[in-house]
């Protein structure tokens, strides 16, 4: 079978290509109907990875948040038509920690992504949506399973309940972040740090929201969700070690591509736990999933979607992304090839 695939060919320039897709008994042939921007996508549009990684992943077909439609499906299980939401990791992201393997399989990293006519997955790679009419929210399960996944690695060192939290950055994450954390941990106070006044609004749900231009020095959170990421890591980072509690924890989320210098005086006095998180496996989908059954956080991830558009060549791809650059959160892609 023939199909038609966007890919990225070099940083700014998307060309179509033709691919074959095998026909598999045991998998289903889905369409990607619809994608959302990640920022992981954008540094490579834009060129923002080292240039011997660009050499090396380039040309590639972006995109791992992404749902779709099924097409065909031989067991019968899945009605075409059924409304999926896709799993980037691949059959070797079912385990707990399997994502963080090296080389473990992940879409629009070292394999082709979601932009694509057609793709052929296994079952454990298509997760059907509850709402099959409202179905377009359920494009934020890649992220919220991000999200639910360093609550989960968080919780397997200490316990979050009654704890004062505090969620670093104003962006789509922190907002996911925030949302999840509320959610699975409702008794816990939250509080939001960002630098922008109209973002930080949106996040109504929050105990408290703080401008870090006045932010005190104050010790006075137990854990920190590093949500900032790129260029201002830095600053973040020392900021939320002036106003972390003595024995807490920080998880970093954000990926920065510049190498970033970090005083450990304060981490060895305080005592401080820093773990990693940027990845997903399969039960965290299932878990963001049955969040977004909450009509409370289904309405709450509606006002992160800033831009939609509709893509039908190389040329709109490459339009989206530009126009993405300038968004507050999220931009959502149409696929139509």
């Amino acid at each position: 079978m023939i199909k038609q695939v966007l890919r990225l060919v070099s940083p700014g320039l998307f060309l179509p290509c033709f691919a074959t897709e095998s026909v598999d008994d045991n998998k289903v042939i889905v369409r990607p109907v619809l994608l959302s921007i990640c920022a992981a996508d954008q540094r490579y549009f834009q060129g923002n990875r080292p240039a011997q990684i660009l050499k090396k992943k380039l040309p590639l077909a972006l995109f791992h948040e992404a749902l779709g439609e099924v097409i065909y499906d031989p067991s019968g299980e899945l009605e075409k038509g059924t409304k999926c939401v896709l799993f980037p990791a691949g059959v070797s992201g079912l385990n707990r920690d399997s994502n963080y393997e090296q080389g473990a399989f992940f879409r629009s990293s070292n394999s082709d992504g979601f932009s694509q006519e057609l793709i052929s997955l296994t079952h454990e790679e298509v997760l059907p949506i509850p709402d099959q009419k409202n179905y377009k929210t359920y494009i934020f399960a890649e992220l919220m399973s991000v999200c639910c996944q360093a609550i989960d690695r968080v919780l397997r060192l200490t316990t979050l309940n009654n704890k004062t939290i505090g969620i670093w950055g104003d962006g789509s994450m922190g907002y996911m972040m925030g949302i999840a954390l509320k959610s699975l941990i409702p008794d816990c106070r939250l509080l939001v740090y960002g630098k922008h006044d109209e973002k930080l609004m949106m996040f109504s749900y929050a105990d408290k929201v703080v401008n870090i231009y006045d932010a005190d020095d104050v010790p006075e959170l137990d854990v920190v969700f590093e949500c900032v990421g790129g260029n201002s890591v830095q600053s973040a980072f020392k900021q939320i070690l002036q106003k972390i509690n003595p024995l807490g924890l920080i998880a970093l989320m954000g990926v920065s591509e510049q190498a970033q210098s970090m005083m450990t005086r304060p981490i060895l006095e305080k005592g401080i736990t820093i773990l990693g998180s940027t990845r997903s496996v399969k039960k965290d989908f299932e878990q963001s999933i049955e969040l977004i059954k909450n009509p409370n956080v289904l309405n709450a991830l509606q006002k992160v979607i800033s831009k939609s558009s509709v893509v039908t060549s190389a040329n709109d791809l490459r339009k989206s992304f530009i126009d993405d650059i300038s968004v507050d959160f999220k931009s959502l892609i149409w696929l139509s090839l």
